[in-house]
């Protein structure tokens, strides 16, 4: 019962190109030393898809923050990124730029939704 991001992410080439293969994408938080750029996600919300029946799908809204040195490399693979997720889903929003706790990494948020077919 978790969204398909790390799969649907790894199997896009772009996205690959930018954050590695295997892709530096981790659950709530990189790994200490983490090379730049990678993501992180989280789920924030979701629900099964209602119906009289057994529901045929869960909706979920996960959020990805993408980290880099900079805003022109934390950018890049944010769009790689955005443009993977909309072939299955959808952008719910763009967020504040996320606080880098002291280190020198540049952060773009936003959540997607995204349905997963039971």
């Amino acid at each position: 019962m978790i969204p398909l991001i790390q799969p649907i992410l790894q199997g896009s080439a772009s996205v690959r190109a930018l954050l590695g293969d295997p892709i530096r994408v981790w659950p709530s938080v990189a790994p200490q030393g983490a090379a730049l750029p990678y993501a992180t996600w989280e789920v924030v919300g979701g629900s099964p898809v209602p119906q009289s029946d057994t529901p045929p799908a869960d909706g979920w809204r996960v959020r990805i923050t993408v980290w880099g040195q900079d805003t022109t490399q934390a950018n890049a693979a944010a769009i790689a990124i955005r443009d993977e997720v909309e072939r299955r889903g959808s952008i719910e929003s763009y967020n504040p730029s996320p606080d880098p706790d002291g280190t020198d990494t540049f952060g773009i948020s936003f959540d997607v939704r995204l349905l997963t077919v039971r």
